[in-house]
């Protein structure tokens, strides 16, 4: 059985570094699988590269540029695609040869209409969602908006779209999807149930396989190398934030900087100078303002380096305020770092159950600075709790586990 997945970067961003886990996953327990990306990130065999058309893409670049780029509101700055221009995948031969394909985040790989050419070919077709985009008109988190539930037409995402781009995108995928009825994978209950009730989706198969996590990579034993990497002291209580772009607005930074003042008061009216708190943000911090105790790590994109980090600190914050299952999540339960997070999107998955951490209201940034200080006060048993996590982690987020189901899957299919 050959799988051959579809995605736009091979492991650049969280959509294409959790597909590529699930590739390599899949390999190791013996499956012939392959990815088919428009961006490639290592050397391996198993990725190909199908590149759009230069012109296509460049008359797409320069649309997308003014009628979307430059035409955004104040709603939401998160990426907004029309998923233009295709690779014109369905004739790779890469394509032709699989048994099954496996569609990721592929906008700038697979364009809206390029989906009826890949689901004329008879061959069972899974798409993986990584966000909202598949069953929107062009935005990959919704910011609110309802429409996707029956149809998108003015976007409030946009200033305006007087050529009707966004209804446009949304009839071309509707039309294809339901001819050709792929089955659906969310990482999410969150996502899966969004699925279920979008226009695009209903009525479809909807399956909820959750990420998983490289367990070798991610684990308690980086800590001490990582708080030295970091110049921490052994009193530092380390809060951590991760995002590709901090000033992207869902992920909540401004939430989680306002916080950090209020646990910032709390620490002077409680006298505890002897335990500084610290705030690590990994990721693009251009376009935010950084709190006087923050250590800026950058993108980390050594996976090693990664992970020491996220070991090395006491507490990861989620303060998102949409999001799916973020993989820095199940990176910090991997490396039995404790987490605090708003009860929003797949967040409820990983840690209504995982020890030591907490889920408060979403935008409650009062109730996120009463978690954080209670975990900052709170020490005795951390060492009990990064062990407990650790096992939950392997249990339920394994790679293995994800393989296994995908392969049962595609076995199904």
């Amino acid at each position: 059985m050959r799988v051959v997945h579809l995605s736009t970067f091979e492991s650049s961003g969280g959509a294409a570094r959790a597909a590529h886990g699930l590739h390599v996953g899949l390999v190791a327990a013996g499956v012939d699988s392959r990815m088919l990306v428009a961006h490639r990130q290592s050397a391996d065999p198993r990725v190909e590269v199908a590149n759009p058309n230069p012109i296509d893409a460049r008359i797409w670049r320069e649309l997308a540029s003014h009628w979307i780029d430059a035409n955004r509101t104040e709603l939401s700055n998160t990426f907004f695609s029309t998923g233009f221009a295709g690779a014109n995948v369905a004739r790779h031969p890469l394509v032709t040869s699989a048994d099954i394909l496996n569609l990721h985040w592929v906008p700038g790989l697979v364009d809206p209409r390029e989906l009826g050419a890949l689901f004329a070919l008879g061959k069972p077709v899974v798409w993986t969602l990584h966000d909202e985009w598949a069953y929107t008109g062009g935005c990959h988190y919704t910011s609110g908006c309802m429409q996707w539930r029956s149809a998108c037409q003015s976007c409030p995402q946009l200033v305006h779209d007087p050529h009707g781009l966004v209804a446009a995108l949304f009839a071309e995928k509707r039309m294809h999807v339901v001819r050709g009825r792929p089955t659906i994978v969310a990482p999410s209950r969150w996502l899966a149930s969004r699925a279920e009730e979008s226009a695009i989706f209903r009525g479809a198969r909807i399956a909820t396989i959750p990420y998983g996590v490289d367990l070798e990579t991610f684990h308690p034993v980086c800590r001490d190398a990582g708080r030295a990497r970091l110049g921490l002291s052994a009193q530092d209580f380390v809060v951590l934030f991760s995002a590709d772009a901090a000033a992207e607005r869902r992920k909540g930074f401004a939430e989680l900087s306002a916080a950090l003042a209020i646990v910032q008061q709390r620490v002077l009216e409680r006298e505890m100078q002897d335990f500084p708190l610290k705030f690590a943000v990994l990721g693009d911090t251009a376009g935010v303002d950084l709190p006087a105790e923050a250590i800026p790590t950058g993108r980390l994109f050594d996976r090693a380096e990664l992970a020491s980090v996220v070991a090395a600190s006491d507490l990861y914050v989620l303060p998102s305020l949409e999001d799916n299952l973020p993989n820095g999540v199940l990176e910090a339960l991997a490396c039995g770092t404790p987490t605090v997070a708003f009860d929003v999107g797949g967040a409820p998955d990983m840690l209504s159950s995982a020890p030591g951490s907490r889920l408060v209201a979403a935008g409650d940034v009062a109730a996120l600075a009463d978690a954080i200080v209670c975990k900052m006060f709170d020490r005795s048993a951390s060492s009990s709790i990064r062990t407990a996590l650790r096992k939950y982690a392997a249990t339920h987020y394994s790679i293995d586990r994800q393989a296994g189901d995908y392969r049962a899957l595609y076995q199904e299919l």
